[in-house]
């Protein structure tokens, strides 16, 4: 019962620091008129924008990360992602089935909670860092039942260029129904 209080006091507070963070709105509003970062239909929401280094500079910094971790953290592009399910159905976020997409087509791999793993054991990063910045994160998979909605990050390497996200949703709940695919254009890196 503590774990969930805990758990569920840190994930308050990660929204908390979402729906206060300027960026969020201005990126959303800029997103708005020009059409990109925002998917929404009447059975789901998706909204995506990145962060600047220096909010995740100001961020991992308040948490007490060491330098080393923060400057792998800030030489990566983090995409902030909030999904809505407006449906009756179960609707299934599994980032394998995502793909980031450069405007040559190719592929940019994400940076994946094991790559991130391996990365804190190398540079020793203390556990409880390691927790931090993982509920921070996106999971790599969960359903997400009627009016439930997620948020966190999905990192990839920087991208000087516009680049795109093509992610699929399971649907149902044994992820037997009908699948979705929305594609958000011109994601960028933000300096």
């Amino acid at each position: 019962m503590v774990m969930r209080k805990c758990f569920l006091f840190r994930f308050i507070v990660f929204i908390g620091f979402l729906s206060n963070c300027s960026f969020i709105s201005h990126v959303f509003a800029a997103d708005k008129k020009a059409g990109a970062g925002i998917y929404e239909d009447r059975q789901m929401l998706v909204k995506a924008s990145t962060r600047r280094p220096e909010q995740l500079d100001a961020f991992y910094t308040g948490r007490g990360f060491s330098r080393d971790a923060i400057d792998r953290i800030i030489n990566t592009c983090f995409v902030t992602v909030l999904i809505k399910n407006k449906t009756y159905d179960a609707l299934w976020l599994i980032l394998d089935d995502w793909t980031f997409v450069d405007r040559h087509g190719k592929r940019i791999e994400r940076i994946t909670r094991p790559d991130w793993k391996n990365t804190w054991q190398s540079i020793g990063l203390k556990q409880a860092h390691q927790s931090t910045f993982g509920w921070t994160q996106l999971p790599e998979s969960r359903d997400l039942r009627v009016d439930e909605h997620v948020a966190g990050n999905v990192a990839v390497p920087w991208q000087t260029q516009a680049f795109k996200l093509v992610a699929s949703f399971k649907t149902g709940r044994d992820k037997s129904g009908e699948p979705r695919t929305i594609v958000l254009e011109n994601l960028r890196c933000t300096k």
